[in-house]
C-alpha cells in the first residue's frame, strides 16, 4: 500500500514539472533573429580552410578568371584582383596610396637607370630598369611599357639586335602604338636582315607611319623594299640549295639526281617541278 501511494505521489510530481517545462512556440511565432555576426561566424565555420586554399591557388595560376580579396597584412599590401598583365606578370591591384608609393620607388629606379645610360653603363642601366619593373604595378601599363623600351635602347646602343627587339616586343605588348620602341624594333630588324626580320621591319614603319606621317619613314620603307626582295631571293635559293642536297642524297641509289628535276616558278609565290632524263 505503501508503495502504490509513493508511485502516486512520484507520478504527480513529474506532470508537475512537465506543466513547468515552455513548449516550442508554434510555427506561425515570431522568432528572434541571430546576430549578423553570430551568423558568419557559424555559416565559415566548415568554408574558411577550403576559401584559404582555393585563393591561395588560384593566385599561384594567376588566372585571368579569378579574383580574390584578402585581408589587410602589415607584410603586404592589400590585394583587390588577380590577374595577368599582357607582359606576363602576376597582377596585382594595391590601394591608391599603395600604388603611389609603388610607382614613386619604380620612378627612382628608373631615374638611377637613366642617369647610368647617360653614362653608357649600359648592363647597370638595364638592371635598375629591370629593379624598376620588379616594383612597378604590373597593371600600369604605360610606366612598364616605358621602362621595357628603355632597356630596349641599352640593347640598341650594345648593337645586341635580338634582344633590342625581344625588349621592344615587351613595350609594344603594353603599348602597340609607343613610337619609339615601334622604330627602334623596325631598325634592330633591318640589322638583323633576315627576310622575315625585314618583312617585320616594313610593317613597323608603316604602322609608324599611319599613326604619325614623316618623311624619315618614307625613306626607309623605299630603302628596304630593295632588301627585302634580295633577302628572299638569297634565303629561297639557299633553301633550294639544301633540298637539292637532301634530294641527291635519297636519289643516288636509284641512279638519279634532282639534275632531272627542274624547278620552275609557277608565278604564284611557288614552284613546279618537271623530270627530264
Amino acid at each position: 500500500m505503501a508503495i502504490l501511494e509513493e508511485l502516486a505521489t512520484f507520478a504527480r510530481e513529474a506532470q508537475k514539472r512537465a506543466d513547468q517545462t515552455p513548449r516550442n512556440p508554434p510555427s506561425s511565432s515570431k522568432i528572434t533573429p541571430v546576430s549578423d555576426s553570430d551568423d558568419d561566424r557559424k555559416s565559415s565555420d566548415n568554408d574558411d580552410s577550403e576559401t584559404e586554399e582555393f585563393t591561395n591557388a588560384t593566385e599561384t595560376q594567376a588566372s585571368d578568371e579569378v579574383s580574390a580579396v584578402q585581408t589587410n597584412d602589415d607584410s603586404k599590401p592589400a590585394v583587390v584582383q588577380g590577374g595577368e598583365s599582357s607582359d606576363g606578370a602576376t597582377e596585382e591591384k594595391f590601394s591608391p596610396e599603395e600604388e603611389a608609393s609603388l610607382l614613386a620607388e619604380s620612378d627612382a629606379l628608373k631615374t638611377l637607370g637613366n642617369s647610368l645610360f647617360g653614362d653608357q653603363a649600359y648592363e647597370e642601366a638595364i638592371l635598375k630598369y629591370n629593379a624598376a619593373l620588379e616594383v612597378c604595378p604590373v597593371y600600369l601599363a604605360k610606366p612598364r611599357s616605358v621602362l621595357h623600351s628603355n632597356i630596349s635602347a641599352c640593347y640598341a646602343k650594345q648593337e645586341k639586335w635580338k634582344k633590342c627587339v625581344d625588349a621592344c616586343n615587351e613595350s609594344l605588348k603594353l603599348d602597340p602604338d609607343y613610337m619609339k620602341p615601334l622604330l627602334r624594333r623596325a631598325m634592330a630588324n633591318e640589322k638583323i636582315g633576315t627576310w622575315s626580320s625585314l618583312q617585320i621591319a616594313m610593317d613597323d614603319l608603316k604602322h609608324a607611319q599611319e599613326l604619325k606621317p614623316a618623311r624619315e619613314n618614307q625613306l626607309a620603307m623605299a630603302r628596304l623594299e630593295p632588301k627585302i626582295a634580295e633577302a628572299q631571293k638569297a634565303e629561297t635559293a639557299e633553301m633550294i640549295g639544301k633540298l637539292k642536297e637532301l634530294g641527291n642524297g635519297i636519289l643516288k641509289p636509284f641512279g638519279l639526281s634532282t639534275d632531272m628535276f627542274k624547278m620552275q616558278p609557277d608565278g604564284k609565290g611557288g614552284y613546279s617541278m618537271n623530270f627530264s632524263k
